[in-house]
């Protein structure tokens, strides 16, 4: 195993500040999700700053090609310590409002892509173990009926890390959330904040199953 990090749902705002955070700190990052363009192009600024990076396209909402990308990244790395799923959908509509196709495809990124995440890095780790780590947010703790579908995903993945937490660790897994209650812009001081909570959560055996940000929160 090495100090690798897989981000799936890698973008702009967290997802590039936790790759620069891990990277600054000697870990290789691999950056996964579904728009090549925008994969190429973070990949490419992790490398100007002398960050080992790869990209791969995966769709984590396809469990078998979520587990064919899991193993690769695994490869390339030498073995990956760490998985993050980052992916989500936010949309700002009422339950009401959505078509039948918006809540099922939302579902499918929100809950069940994390889920496929979740099961298929455990499988990877196996017995040596390793930590994964999940984007959670404020909808989770402080409901809005105008954000239905990504408050749903939030308290179901806040759920099942909580759930998770202690039979995981008897396995030698850790499992972690970052409830994120603000709103984070590309490059922004919280996105370095939300990376600098994840890394702690990453780094810090003795750090809770969920990590609030801001504290206040």
């Amino acid at each position: 195993m090495s100090n690798s990090i897989m981000i799936i749902g890698a973008g702009p705002g967290i997802g590039q500040a936790v790759a620069e955070k891990f990277g600054r700190e000697g870990w290789s990052v691999v950056l996964a999700g579904r728009n090549t363009d925008r994969l190429a192009l973070l990949t490419a600024e992790l490398s100007a700053l002398g960050i080992t990076a790869h990209a791969l396209r995966v769709d984590a909402t396809d469990p078998a090609a979520l587990r064919a990308a899991m193993a690769e990244a695994d490869r390339l790395t030498g073995g990956l310590a760490a998985v993050h799923y980052n992916a989500a959908v936010v949309r700002q509509q009422d339950l009401f409002s959505m078509t039948d196709s918006e809540v099922e495809i939302d579902l499918a990124i929100n809950v069940a892509g994390g889920l496929h995440t979740i099961r298929a890095a455990v499988a990877q780790f196996g017995a040596r173990g390793g930590t994964i780590l999940v984007t959670g947010g404020g909808l989770a703790l402080t409901p809005d009926a105008g954000y239905a579908s990504l408050g749903a995903g939030k308290a179901a993945l806040r759920n099942i890390v909580q759930a998770l937490a202690e039979p995981l660790r008897r396995q030698g897994t850790r499992i972690a959330i970052a409830t994120v209650a603000t709103s984070v812009s590309p490059g922004s001081p919280e996105a370095r904040a939300v990376a600098e909570s994840f890394w702690t959560l990453a780094t810090t055996p003795a750090a809770s199953w969920e990590a609030v940000y801001p504290a206040a929160a």
